[in-house]
């Protein structure tokens, strides 16, 4: 199997999207932000070009972003004014920072390949490293420039997987790295921020990295068989291209029907319901409360009213000695009987594992049963402000 890092990250975030764009290969046109982000990579490309003699001006630099920049891609002009000052902005705080040159470049905008072989069968993961610098030190130091408004802390980036997969492309082109155990510095460069954030990969961790690959083209591979991506929602749904696709959002952009707008009032009527129940339920709350309160105080357990009665009972859960339960079971041929797996546990339990086990464990799983579950999110802006979003699960089938 051959694919990019691109394409691992899409399927980790969304199945569907990797389904969409890696083998229907729908095309969608280049969205503002991808413009942004290609042309500020290309303008830090042509600041370090080594082949330069003479480094450009911060003058030159912000002239060659104009001549690049496309205002037809904004949807008015000030989103457009908005961007240009934020793309002036990012280069100049960058142009401070790192004139003059001291830098040894090794390449910029270099392609690698790093082939990952398991029993007779290779894949080969690909991408494009924004730049790579060989330090003082002898250490390669792999640069990956970010134009999200967003920082990170530390611990993202000593676990980046595009980090990692960066780390296998260096090691595959200089496999001295292996060979004599070098560590790889590893940098996202914040702009927006100006700051870079790094972190330091021995060749140990190489093996670590192929594991978590393989894990993620195990799941590809059975999703494959399955001929079942399903979408997994997320932050980035309301930016993604595919959404007249996606059976998540395709009734957005359908054409309208009488049975819409049935559809639709039904929709409308279940949130005001929703309203007024959670309105009820936190008043039953309230009210459980006040009257807990009252049991304690009068020494009593049960209280009356012309309606009806309340009685509070106490309910008591136990536990078990696992070893005691095991040496009066087992020899009766019971003790199998009784294992069940914890589900929320082993949850938690997967996460603490090394990538080679996970994948062990991933082979190990299989559907049961499949429901339908309906989920309701209120639009932050409809109806009163003050009302939170609602996201519950309201029925199932």
């Amino acid at each position: 199997m051959r694919l990019s890092y691109t394409a691992l990250d899409t399927y980790k975030h969304c199945p569907l999207k990797f389904k969409f764009r890696e083998i229907d290969r729908i095309k969608t046109p280049k969205t503002k932000e991808a413009f942004f982000g290609s042309l500020i990579h290309e303008v830090l490309k042509y600041f370090h070009n080594p082949s330069q003699l003479i480094p450009p001006t911060e003058e030159e630099l912000l002239q060659y972003f104009s001549q690049k920049w496309d205002p037809t891609l904004f949807a008015d002009s000030q989103e457009e004014t908005i961007a240009f000052s934020q793309g002036v902005k990012i280069l100049k705080n960058y142009y401070a920072q790192n004139f003059p040159l001291e830098f040894n470049i090794v390449d910029l905008e270099t392609r690698f390949e790093a082939p990952i072989i398991e029993n007779n069968e290779t894949h080969t993961i690909t991408g494009i490293i924004d730049r790579i610098d060989r330090l003082p030190n002898g250490v390669f130091e792999v640069i990956d420039y970010k134009t999200s408004k967003k920082m990170p802390g530390q611990k993202h980036i000593d676990n980046n997987l595009q980090l990692a997969v960066y780390h296998l492309g260096v090691a595959n082109r200089w496999p001295s790295i292996i060979e004599q155990k070098k560590p790889v510095k590893l940098s996202l460069y914040y702009l927006q921020h100006g700051e870079k954030l790094s972190t330091i990969r021995t060749p140990e961790y190489i093996e670590e990295t192929k594991e978590k690959i393989l894990l993620t083209i195990d799941q590809i591979k059975n999703s494959a068989a399955a001929q079942k991506f399903e979408p997994q929602p997320g932050p980035l749904c309301d930016w993604c291209q595919y959404q007249p696709y996606c059976p998540l959002f395709k009734h957005k952009f359908q054409e309208k029907t009488p049975s819409d707008e049935e559809i639709k009032k039904m929709v409308e009527e279940y949130f005001m319901l929703k309203e007024q129940s959670d309105k009820s339920v936190k008043r039953l709350a309230e009210i459980k409360n006040i009257i807990n309160c009252y049991y304690d105080e009068q020494g009593i357990e049960r209280v009356f009213s012309d309606s009806g009665q309340m009685t509070r009972a106490g309910k008591k859960t136990f536990v078990y000695d696992g070893k005691a339960l095991k040496d009066i079971l087992e020899p009766l041929g019971k003790w199998k009987e009784i294992l069940t797996v914890d589900t929320a546990k082993l949850k938690g339990i997967i996460a603490s594992l090394p990538p080679a086990k996970k994948r062990l464990v991933e082979k190990a799983k299989r559907v049961e049963k499949e429901i339908k579950t309906i989920t309701a999110t209120k639009n932050k802006n409809a109806g009163r402000s003050d009302l939170p979003n609602i996201k519950k699960i309201i029925g199932s089938s």
